[in-house]
């Protein structure tokens, strides 16, 4: 293999030490969308396999500002510690010195917003992002550019473990996992009230916290605009939990990629394990298209009708999913009250 392969659109691959990290998501998922526009599905399978196994990465030609603790950003937010890094940014820990109060901000990577109609759009998207306002999402308090040009997004900062980290003990049990898909469809049928849509929805993003988990990073998804998971090549979200119809272009997306990824929550709540893994990039995304998984209920005992709602949230073809989210929060409810 090339030690450098053009994907078009000013997109390049390069060598990765492995020692140093993997492809992010993001970069997988450009290179397959890519390959498949050009040469049809299964090379694009095998491409990607290929890239992965080289380790690869996508090098961005636009240099970045350094960031670091201790930056201040639009004069404002003065960055205090990390917490996470993901595909499309970085997460810390702030101190707003306005309000005297800490935030969380994330710092989106310089790639997604390269020309003035995207920063146009980052803006007039702010204004639907703030509006939201549930118990069960974690509010959206401002985002902007500042003069450094760093891209950023602020929320509350609220103390807790992600569902991620709980799932380190092993699944739940059905009360926890009704009360969990009971939070997130109140949440997500909010959301969608407002023309929102999630996209990445994933045990990372839930703040398994009390009196309900609380959802969090609604931001990228909607500024940078989910049309652009399609239209363009350019994909944010996790590929393990993001609905078929979003890998491969073969559909519009609508809030039934959500209704998806909670079936995918709901999966890995129950079983403790992901409902598609393969370390092969290529394969795996073979596997989520074909929707070739074990059922459910071969992995944990459960009721078959709380086993059939899961199945129906995660169907490959989205007509035949819930149409929402409060289809499916109904469903789960009947389900629970056949069981007892």
């Amino acid at each position: 293999m090339d030690s450098k392969i053009a994907a078009g659109r000013g997109v390049s691959f390069e060598p990765l030490d492995h020692d140093r990290g993997k492809w992010r998501s993001v970069e997988f998922l450009e290179a397959f969308v890519e390959i498949r526009r050009r040469h049809g599905a299964r090379r694009a399978y095998v491409s990607l396999g290929d890239f992965a196994k080289e380790g690869y990465r996508r090098r961005d030609m636009r240099k970045q500002q350094p960031i670091g603790i201790g930056t201040m950003l639009a004069g404002r937010y003065e960055l205090v510690s990390e917490i996470a890094r993901g595909a499309m940014g970085d997460v810390y820990r702030a101190t707003d010195d306005q309000e005297g109060c800490e935030v969380a901000v994330k710092i989106l990577r310089a790639e997604y917003l390269t020309n003035e109609a995207m920063r146009r759009r980052f803006r007039r998207e702010g204004a639907v992002l703030k509006a939201l306002d549930h118990p069960s999402i974690v509010r959206l308090l401002d985002l902007g550019v500042d003069e450094a040009g760093l891209v950023f997004l602020v929320t509350e900062f609220v103390e807790g473990r992600t569902f991620a980290e709980r799932l380190t003990e092993g699944p739940v049990d059905l009360e926890s996992a009704g009360r969990l898909l009971t939070a997130l469809c109140d949440a997500l049928g909010a959301a969608h009230d407002h023309g929102v849509l999630h996209g990445d929805l994933k045990p990372a993003n839930i703040l398994w916290v009390r009196p309900v988990p609380r959802l969090i990073d609604f931001g990228a998804s909607k500024v940078l605009g989910l049309d652009r998971l399609t239209a363009t090549g350019e994909v944010a979200g996790t590929p393990a939990y993001m609905a078929p119809e979003v890998l491969t272009g073969k559909a519009d997306v609508d809030e039934r990629i959500d209704v998806y990824g909670l079936g995918v929550l709901l999966y890995e709540a129950l079983s403790g394990q992901r409902p598609f893994q393969d370390s092969h990039v290529g394969r795996l995304l073979m596997k989520i298209d074909a929707g070739d998984r074990l059922p459910i209920d071969a992995l944990v005992e459960i009721p078959e009708a709380i086993a059939n709602v899961v199945h129906q949230a995660m169907h490959r073809d989205k007509e035949a999913r819930f149409r929402t989210v409060a289809e499916l929060k109904a469903a789960w409810q009947q389900a629970e009250g056949a069981g007892q």
